[in-house]
């Protein structure tokens, strides 16, 4: 009986896998050179979603920043959907961070008197406070921990202007694969 769970278990991801290699094949067309495709932060979520980065090599043989990406699972079949602009709150909304999306977008004509922080998208792809806080460090990129309702937040920032701010989002999204959120310093999340 044991041996038929294991069995059954090897299957299953198996399964898994090979879905997430054609799903994968499926990102990487959205690519400039789709075979040299590299993936980061994968996940599955409970609805057989997957989400994650990606990039891949431009004409010129460089790699491109990383780009988040979501496979969102409908009767068997995948809708891919790769965000170009590092805002996409459909991608979002499947792969975590919808609603400080929500709340950056609602203040996003506010003033920032105090600066803006660059938020790290709660959720799957943060991984390990210690292991998140130790890849921006190894990238020379300073951050902090805040605590929030009891919950670690790593920020980087304040910025004095949000252009800074942009920068180091997309800074650490081409250099790391981390999405992240910006947003005013102080801004009640």
């Amino acid at each position: 009986m044991r041996k038929l769970t294991v069995v059954m278990a090897i299957i299953a991801l198996a399964g898994c896998e090979n879905e997430v290699e054609g799903v994968h094949k499926q990102v990487a067309e959205h690519l400039h050179n789709p075979k040299s495709a590299k993936f980061a932060n994968v996940r599955i979520d409970t609805q057989g979603s997957i989400c994650g980065q990606v990039r891949g090599k431009d004409d010129a043989g460089q790699y491109e920043p990383y780009r988040s990406y979501v496979a969102i699972k409908h009767d068997g079949q995948y809708e891919i959907l790769v965000d170009d602009s590092g805002n996409n709150l459909r991608i979002r909304e499947v792969c975590g961070g919808a609603d400080l999306q929500r709340r950056a977008d609602a203040l996003a004509g506010e003033p920032a008197p105090e600066g803006w922080d660059v938020e790290v998208v709660q959720g799957p792809n943060m991984g390990a406070l210690t292991d998140m806080t130790a890849r921006l460090l190894e990238k020379g990129i300073p951050s902090r921990v805040d605590y929030r309702e009891g919950k670690p937040v790593v920020l980087m920032g304040p910025f004095p202007s949000r252009d800074e701010a942009d920068a180091r989002k997309a800074d650490v999204m081409a250099r790391l694969g981390t999405d992240s959120i910006v947003i005013q310093h102080g801004a009640q999340r």
